[in-house]
């Protein structure tokens, strides 16, 4: 969510976190999975602000500050910068503290025998990685009255990583390099397009579409230029998805459950540039441009369920460590 990476640039925090060693990872694996990285944050995670709750929900997500031995410090689940620079400095005191034996493991972490697959394994190196923005975009006077929000939610916007295997990355492209040639990009990558990265997390944490969900999905691609081993193509399309059905759109308020309806409709226009020598892209830009309307239990559109404009840019990502994280719903892809 995007209101918890701007907690980290907060001046009262940023200061703070240069003195921990942060790390990042999905919650549902770690509290879910096997292996001595899910055990350890388990043991930490029952220690802290969830201890025990599977009511109303048994998410155990939230920033923990631990020793490595798997001593809690502190922990909150919060996007509140006060909140969260105070809970680092208590952090910080009880380490201060603790006692070195308490500090450490007594020896290093058990293997795991299972070998637990992480879908980070996948990453496609030789394939296509795209970073995926989304955001709001300006309203008319009359619905920016209606909806737009005055606090956080006026800036928000989230990211995302979209993939494709080197076979796949291909297929964005004509078979023919030269100029005037074209393609449908097959319908099944841009259906998975739809269902899993053209969605309304804007503010916050929402669910990806199913195959039934999709009206429309379509998109070409067009040789604009062929110069040595450059081709750049031009791509434009559009697609639709709607889904309706009964669900909290409020959070973990306690609500009756409602008839919802929740969809995006965009259009599709970019660029790229594939290096027929390098066999992959080494430019990328679309834009998906269209209505959102409805909203998902932990999206934050509660107060904002009417239709309105919103932007999706998928652009080219680096090979950075950061920039390798599985996209949120890569195991809808398909891949085994």
């Amino acid at each position: 969510m995007i209101a918890r990476r701007t907690v980290w640039c907060d001046p009262r925090v940023k200061d703070l976190v240069a003195r921990f060693v942060p790390c990042a990872d999905e919650v549902y694996g770690l509290q879910s999975g096997t292996g001595p990285e899910c055990e350890l944050f388990r043991k930490i995670a029952e220690q802290g602000h969830y201890a025990g709750r599977t009511k109303p929900s048994n998410t155990r997500q939230g920033t923990y500050a631990a020793a490595p031995s798997g001593r809690l410090l502190a922990s909150v689940n919060s996007n509140d910068p006060a909140r969260m620079a105070r809970m680092l400095r208590d952090a910080l005191a009880a380490w201060e503290k603790l006692p070195r034996e308490e500090r450490l493991l007594p020896g290093e972490p058990a293997a795991n025998a299972e070998n637990r697959l992480r879908w980070e394994q996948r990453y496609p190196a030789d394939g296509l990685v795209l970073r995926v923005h989304t955001r709001d975009l300006p309203r008319a006077e009359d619905a920016a009255r209606e909806g737009s929000a005055k606090d956080w939610r006026a800036a928000a916007w989230n990211q995302d990583f979209a993939w494709f295997t080197r076979d796949e990355a291909r297929r964005l492209l004509p078979e023919d390099p030269a100029a005037g040639a074209a393609r449908a990009v097959p319908e099944s990558l841009v259906r998975r397009l739809a269902r899993c990265h053209l969605l309304d997390d804007v503010r916050g944490q929402t669910s990806q579409f199913d195959e039934r969900h999709v009206a429309r999905a379509r998109l070409e691609s067009s040789v604009v230029r062929h110069e040595g081993n450059l081709v750049g193509v031009r791509l434009e399309g559009e697609t639709r998805t709607s889904s309706e059905g009964k669900w909290r759109v409020h959070g973990l308020e306690e609500r009756s459950v409602e008839k919802q309806s929740r969809g995006f409709e965009a259009r599709l226009l970019g660029r790229a540039v594939f290096d027929l020598s390098a066999g992959r892209f080494v430019r990328f830009e679309l834009l998906a441009v269209g209505t959102r309307w409805g909203g998902t239990q932990y999206n934050c559109r509660q107060d904002d369920l009417a239709p309105a404009p919103m932007g999706v840019a998928l652009t080219l990502a680096g090979d950075s460590p950061a920039e390798r994280v599985a996209p949120a719903f890569v195991w809808a892809y398909g891949w085994k």
